[in-house]
């Protein structure tokens, strides 16, 4: 009998472990995923993550970019006209890979409201927020590389700010057969997350605080595996599973599909578990080279269940010396 009451408990552990933790975390801007790739294929990315939202992902992945030098740009239509634009260059050389990127949120103007007016009092005030890193990553050997991004956040809320220094590190690993990777990151890593200034005072009959309240970094590791299979000389299909543990909310598996024809098209599907609501995602990329260039472009599509939809966009561009022209019959 304690056998049987036990079983259940069991199958829901990854909806108990972590559950008590949601919403404990501030700088939320930080979970947003960047890159159409990523989201069309659930989110499953940290061992695959080798285009140029990879120093979003994981790192480690600068030094597996398809040229030695990337450009990339995204922006997210996200839910209630909330926009999010992220770009990044990197470039590396043997033995070293570094990266800049920087992302904006922009909310838009906020209407003003208070318990008497409840529609608003005709103001509005913004909460915006931006983010600027740089990644050092290092190939420890052919199949191995390390790499870590320290990043500026600063939030935004009508006249106070946040600002902190947080950090991202990566692993990815090639086992040796085939292209099958396995990949490992911890994002978010950093000191609680805390306003500048005096709290609103909250009414006369009471007590104005003197400080805000601090909140933890919104940290979260994944653990992942992908790897490519050859279906015919024209057609290949990636497979990716991750696991994802976030300090602020339940455990997920994530997993995610891409079928690549004749690695011109590529169409992407993907899920999430762990989520109330939504957690699909598809998209498609189109790959061409012109001469020594390789260009992406790349659309995601994200269900977020009642806030509806979000739309991923990005574009990439790599100059390829005329050996990684040759050596990159697969580049993504």
């Amino acid at each position: 009998m304690a056998l049987l009451a036990a079983a259940p408990a069991g199958a829901n552990v990854l909806d108990l472990y972590g559950a008590e933790n949601v919403g404990t975390a501030g700088g939320q801007f930080l979970k947003i995923p960047v890159g159409p790739r990523a989201v069309a294929m659930g989110k499953a990315y940290v061992a695959t993550a080798i285009d140029g939202s990879t120093v979003f992902w994981n790192p480690a992945g600068v030094m597996r970019t398809a040229g030695r030098r990337n450009v990339f740009a995204s922006h997210v239509v996200y839910t209630t006209d909330i926009d999010l634009d992220f770009a990044s260059v990197h470039w590396r050389n043997k033995n070293f890979g570094y990266a800049i990127s920087a992302g904006m949120l922009r909310s838009g103007d906020i209407p003003r409201t208070t318990e008497l007016h409840f529609e608003g009092t005709g103001e509005t005030f913004r909460a915006d927020q931006y983010l600027l890193g740089f990644t050092l990553s290092r190939a420890m050997t052919d199949r191995l590389s390390l790499g870590v991004t320290a990043k500026y956040l600063q939030e935004n809320l009508d006249e106070w700010e946040t600002r902190t220094l947080l950090f991202d590190v990566g692993m990815l690993y090639y086992l040796g057969v085939r292209d099958l990777s396995v990949g490992f990151a911890v994002r978010s890593l950093g000191p609680d997350l805390k306003p500048d200034g005096t709290p609103p005072s909250p009414g006369p009959q009471y007590e104005t605080a003197t400080e805000f309240q601090s909140s933890a970094p919104p940290t979260e590791g994944t653990f992942g595996v992908a790897g490519t299979w050859d279906l015919t000389p024209e057609i290949d299909l990636l497979t990716a599973l991750d696991f994802n543990h976030p300090s602020d909310a339940r455990e997920s598996f994530r997993t995610g599909l891409e079928l690549g024809l004749r690695r011109l098209l590529y169409l992407r599907v993907g899920y999430e578990t762990g989520r109330d609501e939504g957690g699909v995602g598809a998209g498609f990329g189109l790959q061409l080279k012109r001469k020594q260039m390789l260009w992406r472009i790349d659309y995601g599509y994200s269900d977020m269940g009642g806030l509806g939809a979000v739309h991923h966009i990005g574009l990439e561009f790599s100059p390829l010396w005329a050996k990684e022209v040759r050596r990159h019959g697969r580049v993504r």
